[in-house]
């Protein structure tokens, strides 16, 4: 099954699809309403809550901000919702996008995968690191791009052939390649419709 819904994605996981697995790299603070009556922990739990794999591992890269002279934990968030919902912090790990120094941004991500009912699966040798360094790739210049190497190695990790990954946040389609490459097959949400071309030119690409 592959498919890619051009909708926000609380839409689609009102569909009742079934998955495998989750693996998401939600929208920063600029990319969301400016409406200022909810919080980022609102939006996180607003998607986080509707969520059910499967296989019972949701697995979120984010990087924290900097704002204002001090650092927002984007991360911490993102650990506080899940466990409030009954998850379980399985592994933590960091992708490190460049040593240079960037004085606006962060320069790593983390990688935070939860699992749910006690769920527990063995780390495969390339996803023994605790850090990954790997330069930033973006595809066709799409802002918020990351490497297909790292969304591989989650995919690789946290699931078996032929299983479903969801992302409910495509972008510019990087989480449908590492299924391809991974002979995986993929479900997407994307909110943004000028970028749906692109996504599908991706995949046919491969």
């Amino acid at each position: 099954m592959t498919q890619l819904y051009i909708e926000d994605c609380l839409k689609t996981l009102e569909r009742g699809l079934e998955y495998d697995y989750v693996v998401a790299s939600p929208p920063d603070f600029n990319e969301l309403s400016k409406d200022t009556s909810w919080s980022y922990e609102d939006f996180l739990l607003s998607f986080a809550k509707l969520l059910n794999p499967k296989g019972n591992f949701v697995s979120i890269c984010i990087s924290d901000r900097k704002s204002g002279g001090k650092v927002i934990s984007k991360h911490s968030m993102v650990i506080k919702v899940f466990l409030e919902l009954g998850y379980i912090l399985h592994t933590h790990k960091l992708w490190i996008k460049s040593t240079a120094i960037d004085p606006m941004r962060m320069n790593y991500q983390h990688l935070l995968t939860f699992s749910r009912k006690k769920q527990s699966r063995p780390l495969v040798t390339d996803f023994k690191p605790d850090v990954f360094i790997v330069n930033q790739h973006k595809w066709k210049n799409y802002t918020y791009g990351m490497p297909t190497r790292i969304v591989e190695l989650l995919i690789n990790n946290y699931t078996d052939k032929n299983n479903i990954v969801y992302d409910p946040f495509m972008g510019s389609g990087t989480t449908a390649e590492a299924c391809v490459n991974t002979k995986r097959q993929w479900l997407g949400s994307e909110i943004d419709k000028s970028l749906e071309k692109q996504i599908k030119e991706r995949v046919s690409s491969l």
